[in-house]
């Protein structure tokens, strides 16, 4: 397993152009949202400036580790699975390898709309906070890698590329990364306190606060990851078997 992550670390970094585009656009997002608006609203128990700058790095951080979908799609049909699939790694060792990558590529966006938050609107954090909102962050990736999995490994990459995209914005959006849940119906807000998406950013904006994670915020993401956890482990066995 450690020779297969190893492998897969090294072709994460040489995509310089999937972890450009999900840096990239967070931060310019975050420049255009953040300048609208008076100084000193709060959302989500912080200032607004940082409770924006957790959205939007969330997004881009989702934006990154979805996107595995469509090249495990690709591997997939190339006939890299069937490969995997002969020699002694386990199919629950391929899949959480995998998935421990597909997390890593949601860390640049999350580290650079942190740095730009703190340049253009002096958010400001000791050390510690900076640290827990970066590691919480990051550990909050693993549901959507394992869904970015379930996706490319279950479907073609012809399907595969719009189902992320759809996935994306809608956690995205229905989960507060772009609007904040303020500003919902009611009926949105509890559709979002129930998503991967507004859990996920929930971390963050309590690491911000100096808070700790909530029980229920921690079972809502325990849940959907082990329910796109089981799902890419199926799929992955079901590909490789069809093949």
């Amino acid at each position: 397993m450690r020779a297969y992550l190893r492998f897969e670390l090294r072709r994460l970094v040489r995509d310089l152009r999937l972890l450009l585009f999900t840096v990239l656009s967070p931060v310019v997002t975050y420049v255009i949202f953040s300048s609208v608006g008076p100084d000193g609203d709060r959302l989500e128990g912080v200032d607004a400036a940082a409770a924006l700058m957790v959205g939007l790095a969330g997004y881009g951080a989702v934006a990154g580790v979805l996107s595995v979908g469509t090249s495990v799609s690709q591997e997939r049909a190339l006939g890299w699975l069937h490969q995997l699939r002969i020699t002694p790694l386990p199919a629950w060792q391929a899949v959480a390898a995998k998935a421990v990558v597909c997390t890593l590529s949601g860390v640049p966006a999350i580290v650079a709309v942190g740095v730009t938050g703190r340049i253009q609107h002096h958010v400001e954090l000791g050390a510690g906070r900076w640290i827990a909102l970066l590691l919480l962050m990051w550990a909050g990736t693993a549901p959507f890698a394992l869904l970015g999995l379930a996706i490319g490994y279950g479907l073609t990459p012809q399907l595969a590329q719009p189902v992320n995209f759809l996935a994306f914005l809608g956690l995205s959006v229905l989960g507060g990364l772009l609007v904040p849940v303020a500003y919902f119906p009611a009926a949105l807000r509890h559709l979002a306190h129930a998503l991967p998406t507004y859990r996920f950013a929930e971390l963050g904006w309590r690491s911000v606060a100096g808070l700790a994670p909530t029980p229920s915020g921690l079972a809502v993401l325990t849940a959907w990851a082990m329910a796109f956890g089981f799902l890419a482990a199926w799929a992955y066995r079901r590909s490789t078997v069809l093949r």
